[in-house]
């Protein structure tokens, strides 16, 4: 689960066929939040926007198509493969590590990262950096999973709360923080950001209508076996729980947090 670059304890394969789907079913999930917390900031026609760890590129394209002719997207990640469709003239893909990698300063009316930070080493250096490349006033949003609700569902179900508690316990033992989402609040408050504004999303739902939490539990399947913090009967029971349209379990899944800030 951990990326090639050392500087990022990234928990995918970022390559592989699989991250394609895996990225596309949670900007199903998500999109919908994220759009609409970049609506509330007034991204208008003519912005120059910044999006990191752009992934899939759906947050992109919306970007592109709402700055318009006029306007200016920036899309980065580690690995751009899944990237490479995004055509429109008013779009730059670039591969970047943004830990390492220059970004420039008061260059963007905004930029938007989401699940990039709990992978980093340094987060707090991180959203220096991106506040850096902001014009004064320019916006920054940043969202971030607190896994602390993963192993919540109901009706009761001892397997999942095990089997969903393993991942928080396999990326703290590779270096990443589990719980990133909720420290997003103190992290802009002590960048000296303006205008902070959190909020925590979760959106509970029976097993088959979250394929992409299945695609996650199958991609690092041996790495928590091998960890010993499943066997392979649980996870396997988990894994086949989201192919059963019968199913009845209504998880959570992690909370994502939404937070916006102003470049003073």
């Amino acid at each position: 689960m951990l990326e090639r670059m050392a500087s990022t304890t990234y928990m995918f394969d970022t390559a592989e066929e699989g991250e394609r789907d895996r990225l596309l079913a949670q900007a199903l999930m998500w999109d919908p939040v994220t759009r609409r917390r970049l609506h509330d900031i007034g991204v208008t026609e003519g912005w120059r926007c910044l999006e990191v760890g752009a992934g899939s590129g759906t947050v992109t394209r919306w970007l592109a198509d709402t700055v318009g002719e006029t306007g200016h997207v920036v899309a980065t990640d580690i690995e751009t493969k899944w990237l490479r469709s995004l055509d429109a003239p008013n779009v730059q893909v670039m591969r970047h590590d943004v830990t390492t990698d220059p970004l420039g300063e008061s260059v963007y009316d905004l930029i938007c990262a989401r699940l990039v930070l709990v992978h980093l080493p340094d987060p707090h250096a991180t959203v220096d950096k991106l506040l850096r490349a902001l014009v004064p006033g320019g916006w920054l949003l940043v969202e971030e999973y607190d896994m602390i609700s993963l192993p919540m569902c109901h009706p009761p179900d001892a397997t999942w709360r095990k089997v969903a508690a393993a991942p928080a316990e396999m990326l703290s033992m590779g270096g990443g923080d589990p719980h990133m989402g909720a420290k997003l609040t103190s992290i802009l408050h002590a960048t000296g950001a303006a205008d902070v504004d959190t909020e925590a999303v979760a959106l509970p739902r029976r097993m088959p209508q979250v394929p992409s939490w299945q695609a996650q539990f199958g991609q690092f399947r041996e790495r928590l076996v091998d960890a010993g913090l499943v066997s392979p009967a649980e996870v396997d029971k988990v894994i086949a729980d989201f192919d059963d349209e019968s199913c009845d379990l209504v998880v959570y899944g992690p909370l994502l947090v939404s937070a916006r800030c102003r470049k003073p």
